[in-house]
């Protein structure tokens, strides 16, 4: 009898931890390298919601110089929270400076509410730190 109960609470125990694991999985993409055919053309899909996004959670500003830093999928929910950051500019690419740093959640099917601002951070950097985030970008 006591068998059996250590063995149930043993499955138990493996079912809890792998569903525990199943509901997101991470990747991280790699800054210091230039980035991939796909990641550049991700962001270029991306664009309008950048803008849409400066726009409306900051002030409007020019964007160059996009990477994708991380993408979380939630397998049970069905969706994709994709951060990146951007480096936004005045005029023909003169300061002030700013890192933008933008989550956008992608539900599957939602078309309407597509890419849905989750966090929206902007700070100012100074012409140095514009050169070395823009090193290996596009």
């Amino acid at each position: 009898m006591k068998k059996i109960k250590i063995v149930s609470l043993l499955l138990l125990s493996l079912l809890i931890i792998n569903s525990a694991f199943a509901k997101s999985d991470i990747e991280y993409l790699p800054q210091d390298q230039p980035p991939s055919i796909l990641e550049l053309a991700f962001l270029r899909e991306l664009g309008p919601s950048i803008l849409e996004a400066m726009s409306t959670h900051g002030k409007m500003q020019l964007f160059t110089s996009g990477r994708i830093e991380k993408i979380q999928r939630n397998i049970q929910e069905d969706y994709y929270d994709v951060t990146l950051r951007a480096l936004g500019y005045e005029g023909p690419i003169n300061p002030p400076y700013s890192q933008i740093r933008i989550t956008f959640r992608i539900p599957a099917g939602d078309f309407k509410n597509k890419n849905k601002v989750i966090s929206y951070e902007a700070k100012n950097i100074t012409p140095e730190e514009f050169k070395k985030l823009s090193e290996f970008t596009n």
